[in-house]
């Protein structure tokens, strides 16, 4: 299974809201896809990070992960190299709007 796979389906688990995977790969040479989705609090953000990390882990994964942000934040990005996730409480995400910023790349929703 891909690492795009795993981080897709760990967000999921965690029922994350709105979860769009941008094909970034035609604008920049460092990652090839960057996943923005929703959640409805910060205990929910760190789930699905700390679910994020642990499906990774079970599935042998070896390469680096750094995140920003701490346990309080309303946006936590984790930096996988090749994938990038923004994990946003509902109303930060409609602060940064990083949809619109990638609205003219491809994008796979998952709306649970």
């Amino acid at each position: 299974m891909e690492i795009l796979d795993i981080v897709v389906h760990a967000i999921c688990e965690k029922k994350a809201q709105d979860v769009r995977v941008y094909d970034v790969t035609s604008l920049t040479p460092f990652m090839d896809s960057m996943i923005v989705c929703s959640t409805t609090n910060i205990r929910q953000n760190n789930a699905i990070a700390q679910n994020i990390k642990d499906r990774l882990r079970e599935a042998g994964y070896m390469g680096d992960m750094h995140i920003e942000g701490d346990s309080g934040s309303k946006w936590l990005l984790i930096d996988l190299k090749e994938v990038v996730v923004h994990l946003f409480v509902n109303e930060e995400r409609q602060v940064y709007n990083l949809d619109r910023l990638y609205s003219d790349v491809p994008v796979k929703t998952y709306d649970l």
